[in-house]
């Protein structure tokens, strides 16, 4: 039950999946989002914090005096004072010069790190076991002798308060960051589970369906991003229909085609049963046998045309290189018995060069054997089969001809399906499958077959056009 239950939630199943790939992401975009919150809290607290501490050093500095051939430094109280209030921490100060002929103030505080003349610059230091921030300003001594002794003046504060400034905004963006994770992860939830709604509809409409029901899905009611999905569902559909309507006619073609010779075997064999004289006897039986010849052959033509149909996409059925002209000439050679019975002559012309496709041999050989027997049957006696191989466009075509009484446009337009070819002064009785299996065997190569009357004189010009693999010169 429990099973079933987490079987029927695919919405869970998917937001499960949606998180394990998007909160990753969204917590390192979030760890980012805090480092470069936090070096810019830092940046921005010590920008507003030192310009205290340069407004310290500049009132120093405008107290500072060299009237009496000394230095003399008046200390602004009143100002330190509010420094200190503002700091929230100790305040200390030193000016003593590059000599070290004068230190006045806190003379243990870090010396100014190597600056130019009228530079202030600001660095972390130590100072009586606690962290401070000193700024150190650089000037000359006397304005009248830019390149005599130099004065620094130094101003430091402890960090206390500056660091639990930027510990409160580092924590608010923390808490901030985590509100938004939280409220992204709910919006998702939401969103998944009515993206799924539409999907849980038509995961329930498809159970309702029979086994045989394979029409199309509709896709209005789904959301956009599905749509290609249950689309491509529904033309796989569409092909399993037209599948299963070609195996409905390929046995309602086979019934057919065997159904009344096996009733008309069934029949001779029971006069043959009821006759006396053995001459009689002997001529049903003969007659007997064509009639089973013509249905052995109508069986292999319909388990060929079965073979040819189910070959595309199936290993039984590899496609091989194959070279044309040899596959042309074992097939002729296979009917040349026959061809010599009705007194007639197959010449090939083939290439002056090697054509190469991608083909099932067997199969190929059976649309050709198929063709030929068609002109062996049609084609008067003493006439002639031609058949050549030659290239067009991208394609090798492989051309069989007859001097036979060739077909009308109504019979030209269905070939490759079920039909009797026209009225011939020999009695034929074809199941009319052979251009069927050459066709079926074409398509499956990834090819074609154009069926059209001769032009210089009566008869019939099958063409098979494969793919060309290689054409080489000899």
């Amino acid at each position: 039950m429990s099973e079933n239950r987490l079987m029927d939630r695919p919405g869970r199943r998917l937001t499960a999946t949606l998180a394990l790939w998007t909160l990753p992401a969204l917590i390192v975009g979030m760890m980012s989002t805090l480092w470069f919150s936090a070096t810019t809290i830092n940046e921005l607290a010590d920008s507003a914090y030192d310009r205290s501490l340069a407004g310290a050093i500049r009132a120093i500095d405008s107290n500072i005096s060299t009237e009496s051939g000394g230095v003399g430094v008046e200390q602004p109280y009143q100002l330190f004072k509010f420094f200190e209030l503002t700091a929230q921490g100790a305040v200390y100060f030193n000016v003593y010069t590059d000599d070290g002929l004068v230190q006045i103030g806190d003379v243990l505080l870090p010396p100014a790190p190597d600056i130019n003349s009228g530079e202030l610059r600001f660095q972390d230091a130590t100072y009586l076991g606690q962290t401070i921030r000193l700024g150190s300003l650089k000037r000359p001594l006397s304005p009248t002798t830019p390149d005599g002794a130099q004065i620094i003046i130094q101003v430091a504060e402890t960090k206390r308060s500056r660091i639990a400034f930027q510990n409160e905004l580092i924590t608010r963006a923390v808490l901030r960051d985590i509100l938004v994770i939280v409220a992204l992860s709910l919006l998702l939830a939401a969103g998944v589970y009515a993206s799924v709604k539409p999907l849980n509809r038509l995961r329930d409409a498809i159970d309702k369906r029979q086994s045989d029901d394979l029409t199309s899905i509709e896709v209005a009611s789904l959301p956009l991003e599905v749509r290609p999905l249950v689309e491509a569902v529904n033309r796989l559909m569409q092909r399993n229909v037209e599948q299963a309507n070609q195996q409905r006619r390929f046995l309602d073609d086979a019934s057919h085609q065997l159904r009344t010779p096996m009733a008309i075997l069934r029949t001779q064999i029971d006069v043959a049963l009821h006759q006396g004289d053995l001459d009689d006897v002997r001529k049903t039986l003969a007659s007997s046998r064509d009639v089973l010849d013509r249905s052995v052959r109508t069986t292999n033509q319909l388990l060929a045309l079965a073979r040819a149909r189910t070959s595309q996409g199936y290993e039984a059925y590899p496609l091989d290189r194959l070279s044309l002209e040899e596959t042309i000439a074992d097939t002729v050679r296979m009917l040349w018995s026959r061809i010599r019975s009705r007194h007639m002559d197959c010449v090939f012309e083939p290439p002056e060069y090697k054509v190469s496709v991608r083909a099932n041999e067997g199969l190929l050989q059976e649309a050709l054997v198929n063709i030929i027997d068609n002109a062996i049957a049609y084609a008067p006696s003493k006439s002639v089969i031609s058949i050549r191989l030659f290239i067009e466009g991208k394609h090798a075509v492989i051309e069989v001809m007859d001097e036979g009484p060739g077909m009308t446009e109504k019979e030209i337009s269905h070939a490759g399906s079920r039909f009797r070819r026209g009225s011939t002064k020999r009695s034929v009785d074809g199941s009319g499958l052979g251009l069927a299996i050459a066709l079926t065997v074409s398509r499956a190569s990834g090819g074609m077959m154009e069926v059209r009357n001769r032009s210089d004189r009566s008869g019939l010009a099958v063409r098979i056009l494969l793919p060309i693999l290689q054409a080489t010169s000899d």
